[in-house]
Protein backbone atom coordinates (compact mmCIF):
# COMPACT_ATOMS: atom_id res chain seq x y z
CA UNK A 1 0.00 0.00 0.00
CA UNK A 2 3.12 2.13 0.87
CA UNK A 3 4.75 1.58 -2.58
CA UNK A 4 1.54 2.17 -4.68
CA UNK A 5 0.84 5.99 -2.59
CA UNK A 6 4.67 6.53 -3.24
CA UNK A 7 4.47 5.41 -7.06
CA UNK A 8 1.52 7.84 -7.40
CA UNK A 9 2.51 10.53 -6.00
CA UNK A 10 5.98 10.57 -8.00
CA UNK A 11 3.58 9.82 -10.97
CA UNK A 12 1.61 13.20 -10.01
CA UNK A 13 4.73 15.65 -9.38
CA UNK A 14 6.25 14.29 -12.67
CA UNK A 15 3.00 14.95 -14.61
CA UNK A 16 3.03 18.73 -12.64
CA UNK A 17 6.46 19.14 -13.99
CA UNK A 18 5.67 18.22 -17.39
CA UNK A 19 2.46 20.37 -17.42
CA UNK A 20 3.95 23.44 -15.77
CA UNK A 21 6.71 25.48 -18.19
CA UNK A 22 7.95 27.65 -15.63
CA UNK A 23 11.15 29.77 -15.92
CA UNK A 24 12.91 32.77 -14.76
CA UNK A 25 13.52 35.50 -16.68
CA UNK A 26 17.22 36.21 -16.63
CA UNK A 27 19.21 38.64 -18.47
CA UNK A 28 23.20 37.33 -19.54
CA UNK A 29 25.06 40.55 -20.12
CA UNK A 30 27.64 40.11 -22.71
CA UNK A 31 30.68 42.47 -22.89
CA UNK A 32 31.96 41.97 -26.45
CA UNK A 33 33.60 45.83 -26.75
CA UNK A 34 36.92 46.72 -25.78
CA UNK A 35 37.10 48.20 -22.52
CA UNK A 36 35.33 48.08 -19.02
CA UNK A 37 31.44 48.37 -18.49
CA UNK A 38 29.56 48.24 -15.69
CA UNK A 39 26.11 47.31 -15.13
CA UNK A 40 23.41 49.18 -12.73
CA UNK A 41 20.69 46.95 -11.95
CA UNK A 42 17.95 49.41 -10.93
CA UNK A 43 16.02 47.04 -9.06
CA UNK A 44 18.73 46.08 -6.00
CA UNK A 45 20.60 48.92 -6.82
CA UNK A 46 23.67 46.83 -7.20
CA UNK A 47 27.00 47.84 -10.03
CA UNK A 48 27.97 44.82 -11.49
CA UNK A 49 31.45 45.39 -13.44
CA UNK A 50 31.97 43.73 -16.62
CA UNK A 51 35.40 43.55 -18.34
CA UNK A 52 36.42 42.88 -21.91
CA UNK A 53 34.98 39.26 -23.26
CA UNK A 54 33.20 38.50 -19.93
CA UNK A 55 29.53 37.97 -19.08
CA UNK A 56 27.32 38.23 -15.75
CA UNK A 57 23.71 37.06 -15.52
CA UNK A 58 21.47 39.12 -13.59
CA UNK A 59 17.89 39.81 -12.91
CA UNK A 60 15.39 37.70 -11.04
CA UNK A 61 12.04 35.30 -11.77
CA UNK A 62 9.78 38.56 -10.65
CA UNK A 63 10.91 41.40 -11.76
CA UNK A 64 11.95 42.35 -15.75
CA UNK A 65 15.28 43.14 -15.73
CA UNK A 66 16.22 47.78 -15.76
CA UNK A 67 19.59 48.65 -15.82
CA UNK A 68 21.85 51.56 -16.78
CA UNK A 69 25.07 50.35 -19.00
CA UNK A 70 27.77 52.65 -18.32
CA UNK A 71 31.13 52.72 -20.50
CA UNK A 72 34.70 53.55 -19.61
CA UNK A 73 36.07 55.98 -21.99
CA UNK A 74 39.51 54.44 -23.20
CA UNK A 75 42.38 56.44 -20.94
CA UNK A 76 40.08 57.62 -18.61
CA UNK A 77 39.09 56.92 -15.32
CA UNK A 78 35.12 58.28 -16.25
CA UNK A 79 32.41 56.33 -16.55
CA UNK A 80 29.49 57.43 -18.96
CA UNK A 81 26.13 56.21 -19.47
CA UNK A 82 25.62 54.65 -22.58
CA UNK A 83 22.49 52.97 -22.55
CA UNK A 84 19.42 52.40 -20.31
CA UNK A 85 17.78 49.27 -20.92
CA UNK A 86 14.23 47.60 -19.57
CA UNK A 87 12.68 44.32 -20.18
CA UNK A 88 9.36 44.42 -21.81
CA UNK A 89 9.62 40.55 -22.40
CA UNK A 90 11.00 37.27 -21.86
CA UNK A 91 12.78 34.47 -23.83
CA UNK A 92 11.36 31.15 -24.24
CA UNK A 93 14.65 29.90 -22.83
CA UNK A 94 14.38 31.92 -20.05
CA UNK A 95 17.43 33.18 -20.15
CA UNK A 96 18.41 36.01 -22.93
CA UNK A 97 21.76 36.60 -24.23
CA UNK A 98 22.73 40.11 -24.59
CA UNK A 99 25.47 41.67 -26.25
CA UNK A 100 26.79 44.97 -26.21
CA UNK A 101 27.36 45.25 -29.66
CA UNK A 102 23.46 44.04 -30.03
CA UNK A 103 22.39 46.49 -27.97
CA UNK A 104 24.30 48.86 -30.35
CA UNK A 105 23.20 48.14 -33.68
CA UNK A 106 19.68 46.93 -32.15
CA UNK A 107 19.69 43.13 -33.17
CA UNK A 108 18.42 39.56 -31.75
CA UNK A 109 16.97 39.87 -28.52
CA UNK A 110 17.58 43.54 -28.16
CA UNK A 111 13.31 43.27 -29.58
CA UNK A 112 12.70 42.50 -25.69
CA UNK A 113 13.90 45.77 -24.37
CA UNK A 114 13.23 49.11 -24.63
CA UNK A 115 16.47 51.04 -25.04
CA UNK A 116 17.31 54.23 -24.63
CA UNK A 117 20.40 55.89 -25.70
CA UNK A 118 21.93 58.56 -23.06
CA UNK A 119 23.35 61.86 -23.87
CA UNK A 120 27.15 61.44 -24.62
CA UNK A 121 29.24 62.03 -20.93
CA UNK A 122 25.95 61.32 -19.05
CA UNK A 123 28.25 61.12 -15.52
CA UNK A 124 27.24 58.21 -13.19
CA UNK A 125 26.40 60.70 -10.24
CA UNK A 126 22.98 61.59 -11.63
CA UNK A 127 21.81 58.47 -10.40
CA UNK A 128 22.47 59.21 -6.76
CA UNK A 129 19.28 59.89 -5.25
CA UNK A 130 20.82 63.17 -3.37
CA UNK A 131 21.28 64.80 -6.88
CA UNK A 132 17.78 63.75 -8.10
CA UNK A 133 16.66 65.23 -4.43
CA UNK A 134 18.62 68.62 -5.44
CA UNK A 135 17.11 68.54 -9.42
CA UNK A 136 13.23 68.15 -8.19
CA UNK A 137 13.65 70.94 -6.01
Amino acid sequence: MIKYKHAMMVILLMTIMQTMNIHACLTTFINDKAGRVIIYNKIDKTLIPIHKNEKRRFGNQHQKAHFAIYEQQSNQRVLSRAYTCKQIGCDDKGNIQLKFSDIEKGNYDTQLFTITQSRPYSPMVEELPIVQKKNSD
